[in-house]
């Protein structure tokens, strides 16, 4: 009897095990899928544009009827429930180069609402501060300063190179590295440029009798901050100042020389231009991940196309939903024969163990006495085996976490780049442990109320004289 209870427990523990460890499978990799959506952006971040087409309608929207990001589409989008932030954006519409001692770099010159902005973007600060609203202040990405060059130092290295050349290749060879520094992300510590003043230099383009002409101009400004590494390289260039300044640049960088020079008409335009004022693109910051999903819905209500690496997020979710549910099948199934092992298994008890139950009723012992007797029984059997099903599946979890990190098989996923958090390919949370080993005793339990019932109706007498 003894055998053939430990026996069960086996089963019972097999089929926990592969429940167990089949779910951490699907779970980790969700986990996995997941953060590496985090990596091409924040999932509570949307980018908002006008939409350009109704699919329902099958309709390209007209000009006239399409949406502008000016100042009333921020506050019409500030009206939607869960949006905590709206956050305009306007780019330099031209070539800009930054400017820090003998150092240079073309830039992504990117004009932020610093007031909306500043409460969510302030703690991905890494040195120095956010912008304050001072006109000439701007914050600098992760990679700028891996970016900038020395260009001085790489044209000596450059004539020193030619000479070496020149002198029959016996001297030491000399490599420029680009940015001072920024030979990729990880070549030698970037020169510290917060805090120090630096100048944006502008290009335009305008034309006296068809030839082309390039002028410059140069804005002071002074860094303030740097932003923290991110693996979003979406902005990795970009340099971050207020809108005000932006505007001011773009006007200069639009407008011609003829208004300079008092064409009025062109002037006119101008104006009439600047009267609307249009921004490149709106972020909407939302106020939770569970929120998303609403926030967008309502987004296209008013007319606007929505992107945001969250929009993903619910096809994974229910891609990983259906996987769990087909894996959690599977194994349920050797769950399954392991419980009618217990049925049989609390059958075979009762009829070894008639007499026995004759005697206890003799005795005193009532209906329900014995009914949960063998109810506990058949439940510690499925205790036993969920527990050390769970013991066997944590074991199994191990070996494939250690085996996919070691044969590479989390980079072939694509999950190698993103950190210590994406190094296990599946993973046991403690509700997935304390929900195996509560099923398991369930399982037991419901096993054996046929044979729990069976006993209690058991005859005393009939009991006592069977052999």
């Amino acid at each position: 009897m003894k055998l053939r209870t430990a026996l069960t427990s086996v089963g019972v523990m097999i089929g926990t095990a592969a429940i167990v460890a089949m779910i951490a499978l699907s779970l980790g990799l969700k986990a996995n899928a997941v953060k590496s959506l985090e990596s091409w952006g924040n999932l509570t971040e949307l980018d908002v544009e006008p939409a350009f087409y109704i699919p329902e309608e099958d309709r390209v929207i007209p000009d006239d009827e399409r949406k502008k990001l000016n100042m009333a589409a921020v506050q019409e989008l500030k009206a939607v429930k869960g949006v905590a932030a709206v956050m305009p954006i306007k780019r330099i519409r031209g070539e800009s180069k930054l400017k820090v001692g003998r150092r240079e770099g073309y830039i992504e010159l990117v004009g932020v609402d610093v007031r909306e902005s500043a409460a969510y973007r302030k703690d991905e600060i890494e040195k120095g501060t956010y912008l304050t609203g001072a006109p000439q202040e701007v914050v600098v990405s992760y990679y700028v300063p891996r970016e900038m060059r020395d260009v001085e130092k790489e044209k000596r290295e450059a004539r020193m190179r030619n000479a070496n050349k020149s002198g029959g290749g016996g001297g030491e060879v000399y490599f420029s590295r680009r940015g001072g520094g920024g030979g990729g992300e990880e070549g030698p510590a970037p020169f510290d440029m917060v805090g120090k003043p630096a100048t944006i230099t502008l290009t335009r383009e305008y034309r006296i009798d068809d030839e082309l002409k390039l002028e410059k101009k140069d804005v002071r400004v002074r860094v303030v901050g740097q932003l923290q590494k991110s693996e979003n390289f979406r902005y990795g260039s970009a340099v971050y100042a207020p809108l005000s300044l932006v505007k001011e640049m773009n006007d200069w960088l639009n407008r011609s020389r003829g208004e300079e020079f008092g064409d009025t008409s062109s002037r006119r335009s101008r104006d009439k231009n600047q009267d609307e004022f249009v921004f490149d693109e709106i972020t909407v910051k939302v106020e939770s991940r569970e929120m998303v999903e609403s926030v967008v819905s309502d987004l296209k209500k008013l007319g606007y196309e929505v992107w945001s690496p969250a929009r993903e997020l619910e096809q994974i979710n229910k891609f990983f939903f259906v996987i769990q549910m087909i894996l959690g099948g599977i194994a349920a199934i050797s769950l399954l024969v392991a419980s009618i092992g217990i049925v049989n298994t609390m059958i075979m008890s009762i009829l070894e163990r008639t007499k026995e139950i004759g005697i206890m009723k003799v005795i005193g012992a009532t209906v329900y006495n014995i009914r949960w007797l063998f109810l506990m029984e058949s439940g510690f059997i499925g205790l036993i085996g969920g527990m050390t099903g769970l013991g066997l599946a944590w074991g199994a979890v191990e070996l494939v976490n250690y085996f996919g990190k070691a044969g590479g098989l989390m980079d072939s996923l694509g999950f190698g780049g993103g950190g210590e958090e994406m190094t296990t390919l599946a993973v046991i949370p403690t509700w997935l442990a304390l929900f195996a080993i509560g099923f398991a005793f369930i399982i037991g339990l419901l096993a054996g109320i046929f044979p729990a019932i069976r006993a209690s109706r058991l005859s005393a007498l009939q009991a006592i004289r069977s052999e």
